[in-house]
């Protein structure tokens, strides 16, 4: 094992139900050990106890050889989630998904990094730079985030498409919360911002988030 060239944190609260974190890495075309690692899990039992009261955090890697299934219109999602894989690509996707259970428990946090190892004869000293970005949330017409999502192209790596990423976006939050598509709004975050985790709202009026360190954000959107 020559060494690791990339790796990134995830970190999500969530405080409505199910909420998610994921991270697209393109990178040139190698054979790669990855991992993702759950690193911290938060909840907390509120007063009124009740015996059922689920909340739960896991962490995945979604992969061009990773099984999948398709549900609703066409939405595909993994049917085995690895937390581990060795394989020869140039894309991979780092998951985080968190849910406090529904919007009358209390917030759940919880965080991960992945990490990706090149297998090439050549010694790496060095981590892969990164020339592209596209950091974004996906919310409600009011501003509640249903989930996060990082783009990110390494030196060397294929493009990604901005528009296929925003609309794939979409279409999982519309399958996860069973919400309307255009109820959802999907908003560029400007880069880094969402790196806190912390759990934020879109001020619909203006594109800026409320309740993190972000400020002013680029707003797209979507009409079914």
């Amino acid at each position: 094992m020559s060494g690791i060239f990339y790796t990134h944190p995830l970190a999500k609260t969530a405080s409505n139900g199910p909420s998610w974190a994921h991270v697209d890495a393109y990178f040139p075309r190698l054979q790669v050990f990855a991992n993702v690692l759950l690193s911290a899990y938060r909840t907390q039992t509120p007063e009124a106890f009740s015996g059922f009261q689920p909340s739960w955090a896991e962490a995945y890697i979604v992969t061009p050889e990773t099984p999948m299934t398709t549900i609703g219109a066409g939405i595909s999602f993994p049917t085995r989630r690895d937390n581990t894989v060795f394989l020869t690509t140039d894309h991979l996707s780092f998951w985080l998904q968190v849910s406090n259970g529904s919007s009358s428990n209390p917030p759940a946090s919880a965080s991960a990094v992945g990490i990706i190892y090149d297998y090439a004869a050549a010694a790496r000293s060095t981590l892969e730079k990164a020339v592209k970005y596209l950091d974004l949330a996906v919310h409600t017409q009011d501003g509640t985030v249903i989930g996060t999502h990082a783009s990110v192209q390494l030196d060397g790596g294929p493009d990604f498409d901005e528009e296929e990423t925003r609309e794939r976006l979409l279409a999982e939050a519309h399958a996860v919360s069973g919400l309307e598509r255009d109820s959802l709004v999907v908003t560029r975050l400007e880069h880094g911002e969402q790196s806190s985790g912390v759990d934020f709202l879109v001020d619909p009026s203006t594109g800026g988030a409320e309740g993190s360190r972000m400020g002013s954000v680029e707003q797209h959107p979507f009409r079914g």
